[in-house]
């Protein structure tokens, strides 16, 4: 449980200052979470082990004072305000995909405005009132990056003389806004390269997808910022799994070595997420980047004691 006051603000001034921001002492943020690290043994004998080691972890931020002079503030796909964290998405709904022209939904803002609102009949029989302008689109929370659950296990398993052991790290919910994904799914560039969930878009009349249809002249409004580009940041990492034999005492001892061993071993093993491709360890911030992931590393020898 920790309690940060007076972070460091950059607090908007009057034209009429000179100067754009000031950075002041003032804003109070709240961290809390419970961390458990467990060490399990499973199975012991003279000749076989089995442990591991679990790491799980859980986190809940809060923003409890803002600046008197800013009592909201708006940053990237985030926005700060007293009750809410600075993990929270705040975004333009996206309601989907309109069947009879494959025009891009969005949840409407402004209910009276006629101009691109329509009304869709949604599954309890009600009606919802979208705009197929992203400018009419409502803002609203739309999630967080915290995940529910994060950690690592490490189990070991030792037989006689050899050793299998390993890493795996993971996270369970939270999301990540998949602007390279956004990108790859932009009509509006000629001669772009496009991810292949394109093929999945709307082409007829009746279509039920949740791509709009390919229009380059409405780049803007069928594929702008919103919640349609949050993707379940849930992932799975073989960070490293390393195998070892050690050499019999007896069989090396007349060799005058103490200890001698071989092993082999792997770095980056595999990533698993809803996504492929992404890289959802990335940043906490909950926005990836072009940028290469861990190369995978096979390695292998032996070590000798004197």
């Amino acid at each position: 449980n920790r309690l940060s006051r007076d972070l460091l603000f950059e607090v908007p001034q009057p034209l009429s200052s000179g100067a754009l921001t000031v950075n002041q002492n003032t804003a109070t943020m709240v961290n809390k979470g419970i961390e458990a690290n467990l060490d399990i043994e499973f199975i012991r004998s003279s000749d076989f082990v089995f442990s591991t080691n679990i790491n799980v972890s859980t986190v809940n931020n809060e923003i409890t004072k803002m600046p008197v002079s800013v009592p909201e503030f708006v940053t990237g796909t985030k926005k700060y305000s007293v009750g809410a964290s600075i993990f929270e998405y705040w975004l333009r709904t996206y309601y989907g995909v309109d069947p009879s022209d494959g025009a891009a939904l969005y949840v409407s803002a402004n209910k009276t405005s006629a101009t691109g609102r329509r009304f869709i009949t949604n599954s309890a029989g009600g009606i919802d009132t979208v705009t197929t302008l992203i400018a009419n689109g409502k803002f609203e929370y739309n999630g967080s990056v915290i995940p529910d659950l994060y950690g690592s296990l490490a189990p070991t398993i030792t037989f006689k003389g050899f050793t299998l052991s390993g890493l795996l790290t993971f996270q369970l919910g939270g999301l990540t806004y998949d602007g390279l994904y956004q990108s790859l799914m932009s009509t509006s560039n000629y001669g772009g390269a496009l991810h292949t969930d394109i093929l999945k878009r709307w082409q007829n009349e009746g279509d039920v997808t949740d791509v709009p249809r390919m229009d380059a002249g409405r780049g803007a409004d069928f594929n702008a910022t919103s919640s349609r580009w949050l993707i379940d940041a849930s992932f799975l990492n073989i960070r490293n799994i390393n195998l070892s034999y050690s050499l019999p005492k007896g069989l090396i001892s007349k060799w005058k070595i103490s200890g001698a061993q071989v092993f082999v071993g792997a770095e980056n093993v595999a990533f698993f997420s809803k996504r492929k491709g992404m890289n959802n360890q990335q940043a906490f911030s909950g926005v990836t980047s072009n940028a290469y992931p861990p190369a995978r590393v096979i390695s292998g020898g032996f070590t000798l004691n004197f």
